[in-house]
């Protein structure tokens, strides 16, 4: 498999708890390579309801990223792309990280989370997957952003479509476990100005955008 380049194309909607409510003041979408910073960013006011533009934009946007990815069409059948939920477990102005053991941007420090279940809403998604991997119950969930990552530098290249939700802890005085040893080296706070380094894509798609998830 030839491939020359990676993209992660971010859609982050800001002022509001889901990407459908009319409320939503600003879409950004950011193409990215392997090898470079940002390049291009698209802002929209969707308040001025000219949907058909952003629609343009955004297909354009997209067609050029998929443009600077080139993998050998003699290859076997790629990989379908996936959905993750991933979670933002707030604690004061902390987050909730963990250093990953898996074949997939291994020795990164990621958000819980893990893929989405046939029939689970968001929600539901990140409740479990964050109780079988911490042990702590969450609440207050909200949607921040979604994200689409490819992961072309791995052993096992991949493409995932994360959904980052950000939520706060049912009961403040839990404390994280590693109930998944053979996946994270275990869990811990870190302040939001403070993250440590590598930070798992995602995460790090959030954290350039500017987004400040302590911000109502």
């Amino acid at each position: 498999m030839k491939i020359a380049a990676s993209t992660s194309l971010p859609i982050l909607f800001l002022g509001s708890s889901s990407p459908s409510t009319s409320r939503t003041k600003q879409v950004l979408i950011t193409k990215q390579t392997a090898q470079s910073t940002p390049t291009t960013i698209l802002s929209f006011d969707t308040s001025t309801r000219r949907s058909g533009k952003m629609k343009e934009e955004t297909a354009k946007a997209m067609k050029d990223a998929r443009s600077s990815t080139t993998i050998d069409k003699e290859s076997s059948e790629l990989p379908v792309p996936k959905v993750g939920v991933v979670v933002m477990v707030m604690k004061e102005k902390k987050i909730l990280l963990g250093k990953r053991h898996t074949s997939n941007s291994n020795s990164t420090y990621g958000l819980p989370g893990g893929h989405l279940e046939f029939g689970e809403s968001f929600e539901e998604c990140a409740a479990r997957e964050v109780k079988e991997e911490t042990g702590l119950d969450i609440e207050k969930m909200e949607f921040v952003m979604v994200t689409n990552n490819l992961f072309l530098d791995d052993p096992n290249p991949s493409h995932y479509i994360a959904i980052i939700l950000r939520a706060v802890l049912a009961d403040p005085s839990q404390e994280p476990q590693n109930l998944e040893t053979t996946k994270c080296e275990g869990w811990d706070w870190y302040d939001w100005n403070n993250l440590p380094k590598p930070i798992f894509r995602p995460l790090e798609i959030l954290v350039q955008s500017g987004l400040n998830p302590f911000t109502k």
